[in-house]
């Protein structure tokens, strides 16, 4: 399964569990009607690879129980900005909203990712933060939120096996061999 995927999904996840159990996901320009209020949707993802943390390095995973490795190039790293607009019938149940979501980036500072760790989870625009076009006589406030660095693998894992024993002669004046074992 893609990284993108599963982190998209646990963020999706933790939004329906903690601000509104009926929250959308939206893909980035696509057009989306509101039909029933509150509506809290989640546009996006959006990419950006963070450039800084580019690595030509491989990296290398041992089992020393199996004396095996795995190696598979570094990977490159993707932020992921979502855009979370909210719809509701009143101000008051806005600001309910608007505390409610700070609430929720101020308690999840990381999203954790089954077997992968944690991300970092910022918000970049606060919930009112972000202008929009509003046609309708409902009230609506949007803001944006950043998974940063979302590790993305080229697919290409290389396996092998470690060294089980070495084997040392030293030749010259004195003649020796020594063996090594893990």
């Amino acid at each position: 399964m893609s990284t993108i995927q599963t982190v998209t999904e646990t963020l999706i996840r933790l939004v329906k569990q903690v601000i509104h159990p009926d929250t959308v996901l939206v893909f980035a320009d696509d057009l989306f009607e509101v039909h029933n209020t509150p509506s809290v949707i989640l546009q996006g993802p959006k990419l950006t690879e963070d450039r800084l943390r580019r690595s030509q390095a491989r990296l290398f995973e041992k089992d020393t129980a199996d004396l095996s490795f795995e190696e598979c190039r570094f990977p490159r790293l993707y932020h992921l900005d979502f855009d979370l607009v909210v719809t509701v019938d009143r101000e008051a149940e806005l600001l309910q909203f608007h505390e409610a979501v700070s609430r929720f980036i101020q308690f999840n500072t990381v999203i954790p990712i089954a077997d992968k760790g944690e991300l970092n989870l910022t918000e970049l625009v606060p919930l009112g933060g972000l202008a929009r076009v509003n046609l309708s006589n409902l009230r609506q406030s949007s803001g944006r939120l950043r998974i940063e660095s979302c590790p993305v693998y080229d697919g290409e894992i290389r396996n092998g096996h470690l060294i089980r024993g070495r084997t040392f002669q030293f030749h010259g004046d004195v003649n020796e061999t020594q063996t090594l074992q893990p």
